[in-house]
């Protein structure tokens, strides 16, 4: 089919090997990427999720999708990442999910996200929308988690000029993805 034949095959492959993770859905742009993410978490109406107070909006507004709550946490003045030192005084019990974007390319602090994600049992859904391409310890930017997306609109680091992807390690949220993807 147009949308996923032959060839977009072969770029969720290359992707896969490219971050070195085990699964890649590619999906019509970062938005739809991230309400996808959300609905593989089984995130639910007055749920909490954890986002960057500076962001594109659709950080955010795939939180509303879900008719969840997106709860702001500032960023750091250096990088203008989500400041994972103010991560932890944001959790409540409606806690469900932390996302997290690396600004302009530039990393967030990945292993304390995820540090404070394992210390609460809390998914953490890295918005890579900017970084594909990047590094953090020697590993490709969009990898480091139990979920990760991509944008590759046009103002993006690499374009397709529309379009987007989600990544994961995880066959049963990849399925739920690839259902819904095609509904």
């Amino acid at each position: 089919s147009f949308t996923s034949g032959k060839k977009v095959m072969i770029l969720e492959k290359k992707l896969t090997a490219y971050l070195g993770c085990k699964y890649c859905a590619l999906v019509s742009n970062g938005t739809i990427a991230l309400d996808l993410a959300l609905k593989a978490l089984k995130i639910k109406p007055n749920d909490e999720i954890i986002v960057p107070a500076m962001s594109y909006f659709s950080t955010a507004s795939s939180v509303s999708y879900q008719n969840a709550k997106p709860v702001f946490v500032d960023i750091e003045n250096k990088t203008f990442n989500i400041d994972p030192n103010r991560i932890e005084e944001a959790i409540t019990r409606k806690t469900k999910a932390i996302i997290f974007i690396d600004y302009g390319g530039n990393p967030s602090d990945i292993d304390k996200i995820n540090g404070i994600g394992s210390k609460y049992d809390i998914p953490i859904l890295q918005d890579a929308a900017q970084s594909l391409g990047g590094m953090y310890k020697g590993k490709n930017i969009g990898a480091n988690g139990k979920l990760s997306t991509v944008s590759f609109h046009m103002a993006k680091i690499i374009t397709t000029i529309e379009g987007g992807a989600i990544f994961t390690n995880e066959k049963n949220i990849y399925n739920d993805i690839l259902t819904r993807r095609n509904i």
